[in-house]
């Protein structure tokens, strides 16, 4: 862990995974995390395709970080907590030793794991644009509407079926 102060009940976030076999027998293990609102199986196809190695060396686990697939859920995002997760699935998987890495998101989370882990991480891969102002984009503000639509609907007032046909009208493109 970073500074070893949890969030209240954070200690108990279980992660999940989709588990990509290696071609060959005994081989070493890396985890890998998506960005943020991506399944991590989102990667299956780019792990098992046929021109990519990586499985000719290293069982693969797509793993979903809170608050993502069939992760659990909990409020915090705090790094330090994430990080315990991470730890946690590995301890709860008999992984003493991986590599880790990831996408956008994901790659920080595998960064942050792993510099506060250094003996349990054989490398690190981060797949990601850094620190970059992506407000020039036209997909960051279609993204940012989408988000302020969402944040101000009053789901609480709303039957589910009614909630659906608002997001649906509201959020009008289909790949978000």
């Amino acid at each position: 862990m970073l500074s070893g102060v949890n969030a209240p009940g954070t200690d108990t976030v279980k992660l999940r995974a989709t588990k990509l076999a290696s071609r060959g027998k005994d081989m070493p293990t890396m985890l890998w995390f998506s960005d943020l609102m991506e399944p991590a199986e989102n990667f299956t196809n780019f792990f098992t395709r046929p021109d990519s190695k990586i499985l000719n060396y290293r069982n693969v686990h797509l793993v979903n970080m809170r608050n993502q697939g069939d992760s659990d859920h909990h409020a915090s995002y705090d790094m330090d907590d994430m990080s315990a997760d991470v730890m946690r699935y590995m301890d709860d998987n008999k992984i003493t030793m991986a590599t880790i890495g990831g996408h956008g998101f994901g790659a920080k989370l595998a960064i942050a794991t792993a510099n506060a882990n250094l003996e349990r991480f054989t490398g690190v891969i981060a797949l990601d644009g850094g620190p970059v102002d992506h407000k020039y984009h036209e997909a960051w503000y279609e993204l940012k509407e989408y988000i302020t639509f969402a944040h101000n609907m009053k789901l609480n007032e709303m039957e589910p079926s009614v909630a659906l046909r608002a997001i649906e009208t509201g959020i009008s493109c289909p790949k978000w």
